[in-house]
């Protein structure tokens, strides 16, 4: 007999593999359109702004599994509000977006569940901060162009009046074109698959917040609109040389597209598309904010203030992501953009308009935080200086000074000293001025009819707030920062001094400046490193670095991991988790009928006789050798057979020393 183990031969499953393939997708067709109807959950990117909902600021937690415990608290909070944890906002660590899950309500609703939900926040001890989310009115600045083409992009190459542009074709014969830098339109959509952008076009810094998919593309609506952000982006990364509509200023950069301005708008909102992809988008280009209506006094909220400061922080691999706002197109209603909170943040690089001639359009915005002006109000005259990063930021803030005096009226003027001393700086290192900012709370009749200024210690005046005939609002200012960059590169030690007045023609009872607060941004350069930074900035105006060779090293950024480009919504986890499951249970399936199957067929033949056991033999016994116990069916009668094996077996119950006894089975 040939050792070894029986062969049993192979059979095929009742189910073959390609009948349980076709009832996974049976099974799959039935439960996607039940999936599909899950509700929603996730972050604060898959909810409608449109419904009741609340920013929470949480306290930090301590020790490990910190992000797991602060996501169960604001589970347990939520529920408590009778609300649902959306999830946090952007990259805000602690910040939470909490919304009611029901639709619409009557009024009388949304106040009982308004005050639930304050009551709630209000008096819970691990809330640091929270606030209900309204919507923000935005007004779209618009870049004006009179024709497509490239002769006619004047303010690029300006035949009739030569130098009257932005310089920039020597830069471009130097091959200095954007190429490495990504450029994001904050906007209503990028329409990306056009001839001029297609090209240059980049997905993964791209995003819909309006309707939460990774694609920015616009929706016309019903006047056909919603194409300034597709303006925005040609006129920055339109491509050259292919015969189609016109140049853009930075036609080698990458252009991504986030679309927020097409739908109702939150500050949780802002604040996830300030930092959306910030590892991937190098410039944020915000042509965009308040209405420019001169009485509007509005900027961005908490969250949208802390959104751009951790951006500046941590986006660009460390390097600080930049944000470029305009600086707005209220001139015809006498409107002035330090009004503008977004033009008027330490954090925004605030660009103004000049026209053909060198002029102030009639459209545009002046204050005293626009670091720089530009034809056709769009792209930074600078940004091609290959530069050295400045040092990390110092800061004073001065006490809150408490003034409660009265405002007169023109030509009289009040005016309120702080004098900032050595010692003050000693702790920030603070020595030269970039950024100083005055917070003010101030009531007044007719808040249009103040004017504000500051002096620098050097006598620099900036105009910090100027009068507007629109702005009848009775509100006066509540904690409202002006700020100004005309003291730019100035010794920071020194008086500074604010003068307020009342420039208004009614006869009206008189403001009063109730408390101010003055807060000093800069470096720790001193005056000399400001010297040599002036001269390396001239040299590089006169062209000197712009040649093929020339590069300067470039340190590295932090070590912050990529974003995941198009993140897994929740609807699709779940389709995919289904699939997984209806995949494992007819693998079990398949694999347990097989299995049952080669049982049946490996299963001995059943014997009508009984079976014994023969014994080995004697020189099996005396060689220790293993013998397989094959099945053997006997004619013999059961008791012949059992008197024959009589002898042997007794033989056998015995074995000699070290031999193992083992019969074989004989039916």
């Amino acid at each position: 007999m040939q050792k070894g183990r029986q062969k049993v031969p192979h059979l095929d499953a009742p189910l073959g593999l390609p009948t349980c393939l076709w009832l996974e997708l049976a099974g799959l067709f039935l439960l996607v359109p039940w999936v599909m109807g899950l509700p929603r959950t996730g972050g604060p990117e898959a909810r409608s702004p449109g419904g009741l909902s609340w920013a929470v600021h949480l306290d930090n937690l301590e020790g490990k599994g910190q992000e797991e415990t602060a996501e169960q608290k604001a589970d347990a909070l939520a529920r408590a509000a009778g609300l649902v944890n959306a999830g946090r906002i952007g990259e805000l660590q602690g910040h939470y977006l909490f919304v009611h899950p029901a639709g619409h309500h009557s009024d009388q609703q949304a106040e009982a569940i308004r005050q639930q939900a304050e009551a709630v926040l209000a008096r819970h001890e691990a809330v640091h901060w929270h606030s209900e989310q309204k919507l923000l009115k935005r007004a779209k600045r618009s870049v004006h162009f009179n024709d497509p083409k490239y002769p006619q992009q004047w303010h690029l190459n300006n035949w009739r009046s030569p130098g009257r542009d932005i310089n920039v074709t020597g830069v471009w014969e130097r091959n200095v074109t954007g190429r490495g830098v990504t450029v994001v339109v904050v906007d209503d959509g990028v329409e990306h698959t056009i001839q001029d952008i297609a090209p240059n076009y980049s997905p993964e810094g791209s995003y819909d917040l309006n309707s939460n998919d990774p694609d920015p593309m616009p929706h016309p609506d019903a006047e056909n609109g919603n194409h300034h952000g597709t303006r925005c982006a040609g006129e920055i990364a339109a491509v050259p040389n292919n015969s189609f509509c016109a140049v853009g200023v930075a036609y080698g950069s990458r252009i991504a597209g986030i679309r927020l301005l097409d739908g109702p708008l939150t500050d949780s909102m802002e604040a996830v598309a300030f930092n959306k992809h910030y590892q991937i988008n190098d410039i944020y280009s915000c042509s965009w904010g308040p209405d420019d209506d001169g009485k509007t006094v509005d900027g961005p909220h908490q969250l949208g203030k802390a959104a751009l400061q951790h951006g500046v922080m941590a986006g660009r691999q460390g390097f600080g992501s930049i944000f470029v706002v305009a600086s707005g197109n209220g001139g015809q209603h006498n409107d002035n953009c330090n009004y503008d909170g977004y033009a008027n943040s330490i954090y925004t690089v605030t660009i103004g308009a000049v026209d053909e001639d060198g002029r102030m359009p009639f459209y545009a915005e002046e204050c005293a935080s626009m670091l720089a002006v530009t034809f056709s109000g769009g792209d930074k005259m600078l940004r091609s200086i290959i530069w050295t990063s400045v040092p990390y930021l110092a800061s004073y803030v001065s006490p809150v000074l408490k003034e409660n005096k009265a405002i007169p009226l023109s030509p009289h003027s009040l005016e309120v000293l702080w004098n900032v001393s050595r010692t003050d700086l000693a702790m920030s290192g603070l020595q030269t001025l970039e950024h100083v900012a005055v917070t003010v709370s101030i009531t007044h009749p007719r808040r249009g009819s103040l004017e504000l200024r500051l002096f620098c210690p050097s006598g620099m005046m900036s105009l910090i707030g100027a009068p507007r005939s629109m702005d009848s609002d009775p509100s006066g200012f509540e904690d409202w920062t002006f700020s100004t960059v005309r003291c730019w590169g100035e010794r920071a030690r020194g008086s500074y001094r604010l003068v307020v007045r009342d420039v208004g023609d009614e006869t009206l009872p008189a403001g009063t400046l109730h408390q101010w607060r003055l807060t000093l941004y800069g470096s720790a350069w001193s005056p000399g490193d400001i010297r040599d930074r002036q001269r390396l900035l001239e040299d590089a105006m006169s062209g000197k670095y712009l040649h093929d060779g020339f590069s300067l090293p470039c340190p590295p950024g932090l070590r912050i991991p990529e974003e995941v480009a198009y993140p897994i919504t929740p609807n699709t986890l779940k389709t995919l988790v289904l699939v997984g499951c209806f995949a494992a249970f007819w693998t079990v399936y398949y694999v347990l009928e097989v299995y049952l199957s080669q049982r049946d067929v490996a299963s001995p033949p059943v014997c009508q006789r009984p079976c014994r056991w023969l014994p080995r033999s004697r020189k099996a016994r005396e060689e220790g050798a293993e013998l397989e116990s094959v099945p053997l069916c006997s004619s013999k009668d059961p008791v012949e057979a059992e008197a024959e094996a009589a002898g042997p077996v007794i033989a056998a119950a015995a074995p000699g020393p070290g031999l193992r006894g083992r019969e074989e089975q004989v039916c």
